[in-house]
């Protein structure tokens, strides 16, 4: 059987998806502090107090020696691959997977969890660092900052944001969840101008939003890097492609797992000092039924014919 360009395209992507997004994180975030915990080379002040003992010198120098290895091949096989889509997706499972373990690492007195290990917390932060950086590289060097008519985008962006601020405040409680349409100014955002205009309409949103409310619950830094961020993956999958359901699922996911579940979890537990294992359960049904509405809402605003007709003449996508 003879390979085709499209065969040969779902081949890269599947590997692009394992080695990148699957078997790097993995390597880095667990069978490195595996290696270094089961040698008995706990943390650094362990590894310097124990100098006279040439064989844990010489087993920790291979570990670390293996670890900054795949670190410099995955930054190199980006690189070269970084204008393919599989990429960015991969990068976006990698980053998952390295902060979820640098988070159990921060909350393992709390959780207990077998497969984090203690005196490794340089290695968690810096494969999670490595995966956050190559994506914000590959994300400043793809986009550009996009107002088509300077004038009329400000102002159509000016009134989105404000309608993200009306809507944050106006939701429908149920005994269950409170559901709400902030997000959708944010995606339409996100799809007209790309990520960057995204990410800073959001961020002022959420200042505006603090401002406006009158500061009720106090200002915290954290959740206006999660507001940045999820312009930014809203302008990534929606700018200038097509909003299939798949690729608003994509969306919703990424924004629900690493921004809602994880940085947003990690603020209420910075904020609150409550233990995540009791801060995450509500949070996992809220975020389930959200991501339902938001891929409905999200998919039927993007592809309605005449609310098209009606955006596209103002997208910076149609340049």
């Amino acid at each position: 059987m003879t390979s085709t360009p499209y065969t040969d395209s779902r081949q890269n992507r599947f590997l692009h998806y394992i080695i990148v997004g699957v078997l790097a994180p993995v390597f880095l975030s667990f069978v490195i502090p595996y290696l270094r915990t089961r040698t008995g080379t706990n943390g650094m002040a362990y590894f310097l107090g124990q100098y006279d003992s040439w064989q844990i010198i010489l087993a920790d120098s291979l570990f670390l020696f293996l670890f900054t290895g795949v670190l410099f091949s995955l930054g190199a096989f980006v690189l070269k691959k970084l204008r393919e889509e599989s990429i960015l997706i991969s990068l976006l499972l990698g980053l998952l997977i390295t902060g979820a373990s640098y988070i159990l690492f921060l909350q393992n007195e709390v959780l207990q969890v077998q497969a984090i290990y203690e005196g490794n917390g340089v290695i968690y932060a810096i494969s999670f660092l490595m995966y956050a950086w190559l994506l914000i590289y590959r994300t400043v060097r793809l986009s550009e900052w996009q107002l088509g008519n300077h004038t009329r985008g400000i102002a159509i962006v000016g009134l989105l944001v404000a309608m993200n601020i009306t809507l944050g405040r106006i939701g429908i409680t149920t005994p269950v969840v409170r559901i709400t349409f902030a997000f959708l100014p944010t995606a339409l955002i996100g799809l007209l101008f790309g990520p960057w205009v995204a990410g800073v309409a959001a961020v002022l949103a959420d200042l505006l939003g603090f401002i406006v409310g009158g500061g009720v619950g106090g200002f915290f830094p954290g959740f206006t890097l999660s507001a940045f961020l999820t312009g930014l993956i809203y302008g990534v999958f929606l700018h200038k492609r097509k909003v299939s359901t798949k690729r608003v699922i994509m969306a919703e996911v990424v924004i629900a797992v690493f921004v809602n579940l994880t940085l947003n979890t990690l603020w209420l537990r910075i904020l609150t000092q409550n233990p995540i294992a009791v801060l995450l359960p509500p949070r996992l049904i809220q975020n389930a039924v959200m991501i339902v509405v938001r891929v409905f809402t999200v998919r039927f605003i993007a592809n309605n014919k005449q609310l098209r007709r009606v955006y596209m003449k103002y997208s910076t996508a149609r340049h």
